[in-house]
């Protein structure tokens, strides 16, 4: 019997592996959404897609929680940011990868859904960004700097709620 058990939960993980084990590929609104779940919520579902808990920063303004995942050699951190009540506005989720086709795929989504360019400029430590509206909301695109030292560069795309 218990041989049986233990070959029905291994067949279960060997079922999951290849889900935990891929790259997740995030669309504009899987990220708007993000935005308005909840801390544990959001918990859960970054979980689910095999993400690992990576850093927590609590401040009487704001708590920003992290998490990573590494897939084949790509790197993808998602943090969410969340404010008190009167600073809710600023709520964002914050997606950073290193695959250049997934953040490309993500800027024009952007532009097919209608958000518009708006302001360019360069972040500190000479990353340059390019934000896109809609309405009231905004997507900023992070694109790092030519030289970005050692490791592969990190793309990131910034939602507001």
């Amino acid at each position: 019997m218990k041989h049986r058990v233990f070959a029905f939960l291994a067949s279960l993980c060997m079922l999951a592996a290849p889900a935990l084990a891929q790259q997740p590929d995030f669309t504009l609104d899987q990220l708007k959404a993000f935005v308005a779940l909840a801390p544990d919520a959001f918990r859960q579902q970054v979980k689910s897609q095999g993400f690992s808990y990576a850093d927590k920063t609590v401040t009487d303004e704001v708590s920003m929680i992290e998490y990573e995942k590494f897939v084949d050699g790509q790197t993808t951190h998602l943090m969410k940011s969340t404010y008190v009540e009167s600073r809710a506005g600023e709520n964002s989720i914050q997606l950073s990868l290193t695959d250049k086709a997934a953040f490309e795929r993500l800027v024009k989504e952007a532009r097919a859904a209608g958000y518009a360019p708006a302001d360019k400029g360069r972040i500190p430590g000479g990353d340059t960004y390019q934000e896109f509206k809609r309405k009231n909301e905004v997507v900023r695109f992070v694109y790092p700097k030519k030289t970005s030292g050692m490791g592969l560069p990190s793309y990131t795309a910034v939602v507001w709620r």
